[in-house]
């Protein structure tokens, strides 16, 4: 994702039509759904490994919904419209309460911990099933891309189309489904080389499935053909890292333990925050292959490292709470 967003802000337009990146472009469609599904993957393994029961799901994850809502909307505050904001401008309330990838998986993380609270795991897994086909279906139903002329007139309009709609990047209908379906994995697939292999047979069954239909990467996020292939595909690589020998991938735990951070820290290094230019104001789309993919990966060090330092920075002052 970080690679992703950065070459899309500085790679030049010339490189980004050479047949490399034409097909790097297609695969990297599966980003956000790999995004989500891991996400609803590593909370039910999290959950499971915690103890907790009942209600006790749900109330252990408030912080965490609350934290990733509050990151989302900081990232999308627009402090270079703030006095539209303040007047009402409907264009500059659609921006700051567009639902992006945070916002999305804190929804859908609430909503899961409530199906995990329950007392059956058949129960719990036909409703994370029906949860994933309400998303998609839901999601082809809705009416995407409207701008914000077809948006309500009030705030409270505004905020709810953007939920399942509107002009965000990621409504709850349908991406909340990689997550329902990334719960699902984690519920019902053991996390060991057995549960790879299964995993790798869905996903490849999914994408043997869908493969024939034609111009499927060009469909709507919605279409459920769409839905089961970029699932399948998914699948199918977890299920590759699966048999990974876990000395190996123990290398990328670090990384993985600072997934939010990163993510939360690239965004405003690439894209800017508030009225600060990123890299796609200062840098602008002039850069070849190779040294675009340099800052990427520039980006990602940087982003890892300032998110390992803030992370310190909160326990200490952490642990100076606790002792006063």
């Amino acid at each position: 994702m970080v690679v992703g967003h950065t070459l899309d802000a500085v790679l030049a337009p010339a490189a980004r039509s050479s047949p490399g990146m034409v097909q790097y472009w297609h695969a990297r469609g599966l980003t956000a759904p790999l995004f989500m599904l891991v996400s609803g993957w590593a909370v039910t393994l999290a959950i499971g490994r915690s103890g907790a029961r009942g209600w006790a799901i749900p109330r252990g994850r408030l912080g965490r919904v609350a934290l990733l809502f509050a990151l989302g909307y900081l990232l999308r505050w627009p402090g270079w419209g703030f006095g539209r904001l303040v007047a009402g401008d409907r264009e500059v309330w659609a921006h700051f309460l567009a639902f992006d990838a945070l916002h999305c998986i804190a929804a859908a993380l609430l909503v899961a911990s409530l199906v995990l609270a329950l007392p059956k795991r058949p129960i719990q897994a036909v409703l994370l099933v029906a949860l994933s086909v309400a998303a998609v279906l839901g999601g082809r139903a809705a009416a995407q891309g409207a701008g914000s002329a077809g948006l309500p007139a009030g705030v409270p309009g505004i905020a709810l189309a953007q939920v399942f709609g509107g002009t965000s990047p990621f409504p709850v209908l349908p991406w909340a489904a990689y997550f329902f379906s990334g719960t699902l994995a984690g519920l019902l697939v053991p996390a060991d080389r057995r549960g790879a292999l299964l995993l790798g047979a869905v996903g490849a069954t999914l994408v043997a499935v869908t493969w024939h239909w034609h111009g499927v990467g060009d469909r709507p996020p919605g279409d459920p053909v769409l839905f089961c292939f970029r699932t399948g595909s998914v699948l199918t690589f977890l299920a590759g890292l699966g048999l990974v020998p876990s000395a190996l991938s123990a290398r990328a735990a670090p990384l993985g333990r600072s997934s939010l951070g990163v993510y939360a820290l690239h965004l405003p290094i690439v894209y800017g925050w508030s009225s600060f230019p990123g890299l796609s104001w200062r840098v602008g789309p002039l850069l070849g292959a190779g040294a675009a993919l340099g800052v990427a990966l520039a980006v990602l060090l940087a982003s890892y490292l300032a998110a390992r330092a803030l992370g310190a920075l909160l326990r200490f002052a952490g642990r100076k709470a606790r002792g006063l």
